[in-house]
């Protein structure tokens, strides 16, 4: 068996700080351009959305977690409606308001995952396979990794 490397809240911080700054790089492209479909019909400005409805999701579940001490976690029963709802109020936004806000919400959490303590990072999540810590890594930064290189990808097969 292999020595199982655990992340502290400062590590996975660090990994999330990471789409704050792959946001920010977004800024030049036009509306336009954010708005085009890459990855089905979603379109840059869509998976930001998407990524920006989780983080606000989970630090709602983090200021729970600070004030109570108990670390839940609930996932949304209907993911794709969860997702579809926050890809559709995104779209009433103009894309460079979207990123500046996606860009706060994500901070935000980033301050509210440092306010928690090591102890309830490392403790196993009550009904569920994970600690507070597997699931900010699986669920958090790989996403944010997958959609940053889904996007990426599209900008550099694009003629812009």
């Amino acid at each position: 068996m292999g020595e199982i490397h655990l992340a502290t809240i400062a590590k996975i911080s660090e990994n999330l700080e990471g789409w704050i700054a792959f946001l920010a790089a977004l800024s030049p492209y036009s509306d336009e351009l954010l708005c085009e479909p890459i990855a089905g019909k979603w379109s840059i400005q869509d998976v930001v959305s998407h990524v920006m409805g989780w983080d606000k999701n989970f630090t709602k579940a983090l200021i729970q977690i600070i004030d109570k001490g108990q670390v839940m976690l609930k996932e949304d029963p209907d993911v794709q409606a969860f997702s579809d709802s926050s890809v559709a109020l995104s779209r009433t936004m103009k894309p460079h308001d979207l990123l500046n806000e996606a860009i706060a919400q994500h901070k935000q959490m980033i301050v509210k995952l440092q306010m928690v303590s090591e102890s309830d990072f490392m403790r196993p999540v009550p009904n569920s396979i994970y600690t507070l810590e597997t699931f900010l890594h699986e669920m958090f930064v790989q996403h944010d990794r997958h959609h940053k290189e889904q996007i990426v990808n599209s900008l550099q097969s694009m003629d812009y």
